[in-house]
């Protein structure tokens, strides 16, 4: 729990962190601090218009940060949360947010600590590898994080994301990127 400590006391500060998920490490802010997203966005050189997506401890916080909660999110958050599929889903007032409740217990804790979700993205420059570790994590960034929590190596064969899956538009469901969960699981659950 101190490290979780540490790393919400970083992000309650205005910092960024590298922190480990079950998947990739991640480099992670609060979701409601836009000056520290605008600083991940410069340290990944990654497209300004590419969105982070919401790192959360339950759908409940993730509604109370702008998450539209419907029968479809809630049925994927029922199979397969915590863990590695983020869903993108409408957002209010507007738009549309890509949640996940990952699976990791450090970032949960630092949720739990902070009292708000995170946003995040993998910890690696845009278009590189996600990093596995926490050294590869923080090679090649335009600039440092605050404070990189290393939790040793993630389990994720070959550094693999999270599964994304579309859900913003009524009736439709879209795989955005393969992961760890199949589509074919995805399409089960929402009866498609």
């Amino acid at each position: 729990m101190a490290a979780a400590q540490r790393g919400a006391e970083a992000l309650a500060r205005g910092g960024v962190i590298v922190a480990p998920t079950e998947t990739v490490y991640g480099l992670m802010c609060r979701w409601d601090d836009g000056g520290a997203r605008e600083r991940i966005v410069r340290m990944k050189c990654r497209a300004p218009e590419k969105h982070l997506q919401m790192l959360a401890d339950s759908v409940a916080r993730a509604q109370g940060a702008g998450m539209i909660l419907d029968d479809r999110l809630q049925r994927l958050a029922n199979a397969f949360w915590p863990g590695p599929l983020t869903v993108v889903g409408r957002a209010l007032p507007g738009g549309t947010i890509g949640l996940r409740i990952p699976q990791h217990p450090l970032v949960l804790q630092i949720v739990q600590c902070l009292g708000q979700p995170l946003a995040a993205t993998s910890a690696n420059l845009s278009g590189q590898p996600a990093a596995r570790d926490a050294t590869a994590a923080v090679a090649d960034l335009a600039e440092p994080p605050d404070l990189v929590l290393d939790g040793g190596p993630v389990a994720a064969e070959g550094g693999q994301g999270s599964t994304v899956v579309d859900i913003s538009e009524p009736g439709a469901v879209r795989v955005l990127r393969a992961g760890p969960i199949t589509a074919a699981a995805i399409y089960r659950v929402l009866g498609e």
